[in-house]
Parts: C-alpha cells; sequence; structure tokens
C-alpha cells in the first residue's frame, strides 16, 4: 500500500489545510485503525507517509499558535509619544467676519432720553365706546357676510313658501326661536325668509336685541 486510505487521506487534506483547529490526537487514532490490518512492512511504509505529513502538520499548527502568542502579548505596532501628532492637526482656527457685519443703526433719542415719536403720528388712548362699537361693526359685516351666503345657497322664494305652508298647518302666531326650532333651520336663513318674505313680527320684550319676537302671517 503506497498511499493511505480514503478516509484517512481526507481527513489530513482537512488537516493540512486547517493547521490551526486540527486534531492531531484524533488523526492518530485514525491511523491506528487504518493499519491494524496491514502487515508488519505496510504498516512501516504507510506509517512514514502519515507521521511525515503529521508532522509538517504539528509544525504550521506550532507556527500559528506563536504567532497568535506574539500578537496578543508582544504587538509589533510602533510605540510612539501621545504628543506626535500636534505638528499635523489644527486645534483652533480664527476667521474674522467683520467685513461682513453691517454696523448697528442706532434710533435717534432726544435730550431726555427718549425715542423721538415718527411725525404725522399720534399716540392716544381710545375710549371703550369706540371700540366696542367698532366690534360691532365688524360682527354685523361678518353677519351680513353669511346672511349673503346663504341667499345664494337657495332661493328666497321657496323658503317663504315653506314658511306658509308650516302657517297653514300651525295658523297661530309662533315665538321665533320656537319656529327655527320646528323648521330645524339657521336663524340667518329664517330672518332672511321672514323679512323678505313679509311676515308679521311682534316684539315681546321692548329691547331691540331681543329674540322674544311672535312671528305671524300677515293678513290676507
Amino acid at each position: 500500500m503506497n498511499q493511505p486510505p480514503k478516509q484517512l487521506e481526507l481527513a489530513l487534506e482537512d488537516a493540512a489545510e486547517t493547521p490551526a483547529i486540527a486534531d492531531l490526537k484524533a488523526l492518530c487514532q485514525q491511523f491506528e485503525v487504518a493499519s491494524s490490518q496491514l502487515s508488519v512492512q505496510e504498516q512501516l511504509t504507510l506509517g512514514s507517509q502519515v507521521f511525515e505529513r503529521l508532522a509538517e502538520i504539528y509544525q504550521a499548527k506550532a507556527e500559528w499558535l506563536l504567532e497568535d502568542w506574539e500578537n496578543t502579548h508582544d504587538p509589533q505596532d510602533p510605540n510612539v509619544p501621545g504628543d506626535w501628532l500636534q505638528g499635523f492637526v489644527r486645534q483652533s482656527q480664527h476667521v474674522d467676519l467683520s467685513d461682513l457685519i453691517a454696523p448697528v443703526q442706532r434710533r435717534p433719542r432726544t435730550a431726555s432720553g427718549k425715542p423721538k415719536q415718527p411725525q404725522g403720528t399720534v399716540v392716544g388712548e381710545v375710549p371703550k365706546e369706540n371700540v366696542l362699537k367698532m366690534l360691532d361693526e365688524v360682527e354685523l359685516a361678518e353677519q351680513k357676510a353669511v346672511a349673503i351666503a346663504v341667499a345664494h345657497e337657495e332661493r328666497i322664494e321657496t323658503w317663504v313658501a315653506d314658511i306658509h305652508a308650516w302657517f297653514e298647518v300651525h295658523p297661530h302666531p309662533i315665538p321665533l326661536l320656537d319656529l327655527r326650532q320646528a323648521l330645524d333651520w339657521p336663524l340667518v336663513q329664517l330672518w332672511l325668509s321672514l323679512l323678505l318674505g313679509g311676515f308679521e313680527l311682534e316684539a315681546i320684550e321692548p329691547s331691540f336685541y331681543s329674540l322674544q319676537i311672535l312671528v305671524s302671517t300677515s293678513p290676507q
């Protein structure tokens, strides 16, 4: 027998490729099993081949272990002082931005130290009544805009006809808010229909802004 058995040959090839994890004891046991059925001459021939390859695997594994130990305990990296990069690293930098910044424009002050009021401007206290009047005008303008939007949404004649139809079933005068609830209409829509439809509106309370108003149909 000139070559080791196939199973032993494969094990030796794997160990040669990865000597760092090779199990030499297991390889020796495989050799003993493979040579147990051979003659003495064949055992000597096979043994010389296997032990030569085992020696190569052992040497490769020893070299790998030694290199690993040296890298861990005796690294070959250069030993340099901690400040050796100071000449190559910029630690600070100054940028002059004075040419890009406009000077601050200060407001002129009077002799008393107070800033001058712009010419043509009158500063004074606004009476509370004027403020309330202005707010009322704004509110009326908003209500007018809503009323116009509602009026454009559908024809007034149709709404007036609906109210007349309701009074044909309920001919007695009815408070404004009750009529609104019965028709389930927005208050603006109901007001427009009553004012433009010629209905009779009778104030129950003397206040002009009161909604306590009786609504009835005009006599024919």
